[in-house]
């Protein structure tokens, strides 16, 4: 058991969370960019912005790194994720991937909706409840920092995934009315979309079951207990399911792009409410 002086060292100093809604302001401004480019008629990778997006995301990323580090979640004795830790974590992991495509790729429609998301959890970051009633996780090995990482790594992973997703439900819609509105046409076509969107899906899918894995046995060993019917494993077993089930009905083309969508949402939703529902409504009522 952890005394209240000990739980006091958990909550974040306010100026350490000030760095979230600056990296947050960053990220609005490459937001900014990305919409400012809709209607240019030359392709998005050679516009005159890119350089900047790259460049605003960078210092974003440094400036959330540089907060999370001084949150100190990861101690020698101790892991401790609080909803603001957890929030600024999962959302550097998906800045981190953004860059990556955005160096790779170019500036594309994906930042259209991904950047604006990204920001408001930063921003919001130091209006967020801390719980205080969770205790830190005492490392006995490396099995509870092993499952944390790879859990967040895959909640990043299908969080891309379901902005592939929710661009290719717009997409597919506008191309059943024949009305192609800027934003539509900044997107990328149907086709790459559709594949993108799956390529991730599938590293989802393994990265979550590696996380339910190491969890079981991380508890099994730890405590002598798999806590099999803890609701984060359920939700996560059930996000698993559905996106397994959605991977074997894409490879029969069976599902067209509106129903594989709508599927993937769903299980996104499933692994939101286990990764971050529960803990904020316990620091709701805490």
């Amino acid at each position: 058991m952890f005394d209240k002086d000990t739980r006091m060292r958990y909550k974040p100093a306010m100026n350490t969370t000030l760095l979230f809604p600056l990296s947050g302001l960053l990220t609005l401004f490459s937001a900014y960019l990305v919409w400012r480019q809709i209607g240019n008629p030359n392709n998005a990778s050679e516009t005159p912005y890119a350089p900047w997006v790259v460049h605003s995301q960078s210092l974003a990323i440094i400036i959330s790194i540089i907060g999370i580090t001084f949150l100190h979640p990861i101690q020698a004795q101790y892991i401790h994720f609080n909803l603001i830790e957890a929030a600024a974590t999962a959302t550097l992991l998906v800045q981190l991937m953004y860059l990556f495509g955005v160096i790779r790729h170019g500036v594309q429609g994906l930042g259209l909706f991904l950047l604006p998301a990204m920001a408001v959890p930063l921003i919001l970051a130091p209006f967020l409840p801390i719980d205080t009633t969770t205790q830190p996780i005492l490392t006995s090995s490396i099995l509870e920092t092993t499952h944390l990482l790879i859990s967040m790594i895959a909640y990043a992973m299908l969080t891309m995934a379901a902005f592939h997703a929710v661009m290719l439900l717009l997409l597919d819609q506008a191309l059943k009315r024949k009305h192609m509105h800027p934003i539509i046409q900044a997107m990328p076509p149907l086709t790459t979309l559709e594949a993108m969107m799956m390529s991730m899906v599938r590293w989802s899918v393994w990265l979550i079951l590696l996380s339910i894995l190491t969890g079981l046995v991380w508890q099994w060993v730890d405590f002598s207990n798999m806590a099999i019917f803890n609701h984060k494993v359920l939700l996560a077993c059930f996000s698993f399911a559905m996106l397994f089930w959605l991977m074997h009905k894409q490879r029969q083309g069976v599902w067209h792009a509106q129903r594989t969508s709508q599927w993937l949402l769903t299980a996104y939703a499933l692994m939101l409410l286990a990764y971050f529902g529960v803990h904020l409504i316990k620091a709701w009522v805490a």
